[in-house]
């Protein structure tokens, strides 16, 4: 009678662990569960460091705004007045505004007024109508300054650090997303194996009460008894075990949950079934390699870092040529009407020439520019070829991983199957409970390491996209 309720008994747990391995690989979501695309797509929604990712994004918009404000039209006003002895000798206003160009030239038009008691006490170049000038026209750098200047370095410096704060910011993305998908198969992993542990101490305890109803009735022996006791007390020990490493891992889940303002409370969520990656999803990142690669945020950084540096030697070369600016600018009476205008007829201009002799300034400038722009390609270079062969080892873990999964498979059939002869031998007399305790605890050790390797399965999976970094679009496939 003892043999035949083990042998169903133990049957029935081959064939409930049997079936909740098989779904964790098909059951969909219910109640409580929460799918690592549910999970990845909450902590995108409301965890802090996201919105750090997004003020990221913001600076690099507000770093444009900044350098544009270098091309914002400037008003001017000058005044001058000398009262001396009761005589007014010389009352003068200049007022206007300029506009610098992204052509390196600035449009400039304003008022000019003068007032004396005594026109004498006047510089001729400073009298002028009783109404004052005004005037308009243009200020151009005919050699140094003409196709680059500081304003235009500053605003194409400003872009580049605009798609350097949007690459700044898909780093972080991907490392909050790696750290959440860690937290989150550390979590499945420990949940999982606490249901195996806890159906074996069922099964066990029901062992260990009829082998001591039996011994109590004489059938059986006190060594029976004691060797059902001790599988029952192994497997509480690990259970034990389970449940503070579910709790903390629960407690780090929790800690990537927010709501809008505040973390969300931790509550009894269950991690959805350990679904196997698709294999189409598998041979896409292998078959896209070189342009992860080319694209990846570490990468892009140091492209970016170029370019800046770029930008400053088109600058040093710029400050070797002369410096020629040219100003033109038409004068109108505001007493006269708009009409009376005469063509170019009344104006003024000027012209402004300097060139420093031996230029070593921006000559050892710029050469420091191009060492750095040297050591940054080779780095570039090294980080290129380290970033493809870290994401080859991962690959390479992954796929050993899978080759395993595939074999511990078999492993844990096998087991079932060794328990199941096991069992048949004992209805006959030829087994005992020792070699079924046995048989019972390495079919559970086979299933613990089994749930782990599915854990590891998805979470090198999560660390070969971060090795390429990937976009958090792909991070949040279904």
């Amino acid at each position: 009678m003892i043999r035949k309720f083990i042998h169903i008994g133990l049957l029935g747990f081959i064939c409930l662990t049997s079936t909740k391995l098989s779904l964790a690989q098909d059951s969909p979501i219910l109640g409580e569960k929460i799918s690592e695309y549910e999970f990845l797509n909450l902590v995108m929604e409301n965890h802090p460091l996201i919105e750090q990712a997004q003020n990221l994004r913001e600076m690099g918009d507000f770093a444009v705004m900044a350098a544009r404000g270098n091309f914002d039209p400037e008003l001017f006003s000058k005044n001058k007045q000398k009262y001396y002895d009761q005589k007014n000798y010389y009352q003068y206003s200049e007022s206007g505004i300029s506009l610098a160009t992204r052509t390196g030239i600035t449009l400039q038009g304003g008022y000019d007024w003068t007032n004396t008691d005594d026109l004498n006490l006047l510089n001729d170049e400073s009298t002028l109508p009783t109404s004052g000038l005004w005037y308009a026209g243009v200020s151009v750098p005919v050699l140094q300054g003409l196709f680059i200047d500081e304003r235009r370095a500053a605003l194409q410096k400003a872009f580049v650090d605009r798609r350097n704060f949007e690459n700044e910011a898909q780093l972080l993305l991907i490392d909050i997303l790696l750290q959440a998908s860690n937290h989150y198969w550390h979590f499945a992993k420990f949940q999982n194996q606490k249901k195996v542990i806890e159906e074996g101490i069922k099964l066990a305890t029901e062992n260990f009460q009829n082998f001591k109803t039996a011994f109590e009735q004489g059938d059986k022996p006190a060594v029976d008894t004691l060797e059902a006791s001790i599988q029952l007390q192994n497997l509480q020990i690990q259970n034990q075990q389970l449940t503070v490493d579910l709790a903390n891992a629960r407690l780090s889940l929790f800690t990537f949950l927010w709501g809008q303002d505040q973390p969300l409370e931790e509550s009894g969520v269950e991690a959805s079934p350990i679904n196997n990656i698709p294999t189409r999803r598998i041979d896409s990142l292998r078959a896209t390699l070189p342009i992860f690669i080319q694209e990846h945020p570490a990468i892009r950084e140091k492209e970016y870092k170029m370019q800046k540096i770029q930008i400053d030697n088109r600058m040093k070369r710029e400050k070797m040529k002369p410096k020629l600016n040219l100003e033109y600018n038409l004068l109108q009476d505001p007493s006269n009407n708009l009409s009376e205008i005469r063509g170019l007829d009344n104006y003024n201009w000027g012209l402004k020439f300097s060139m420093p002799l031996l230029l070593r300034q921006p000559r050892g400038e710029l050469r420091m520019n191009e060492i750095k722009l040297e050591n940054i390609n080779l780095e570039l270079q090294q980080k290129k070829l380290a970033i493809q062969n870290k994401a080859r080892q991962y690959e390479n873990t992954f796929a050993n991983i899978e080759q395993q999964l595939n074999t511990y498979k078999n492993i844990v059939t096998q087991y079932e199957d060794l328990l199941e002869a096991e069992l048949r031998k004992f209805e006959i007399g030829e087994s005992s409970i020792f070699l079924i305790n046995y048989r019972q605890m390495s079919l559970i050790n086979a299933r613990m390491k089994y749930i782990e390797l599915q854990a590891k399965y998805r979470l090198y999976y999560r660390q070969w996209l971060h090795s390429l970094g990937a976009k958090p679009e792909l991070w949040l496939a279904n």
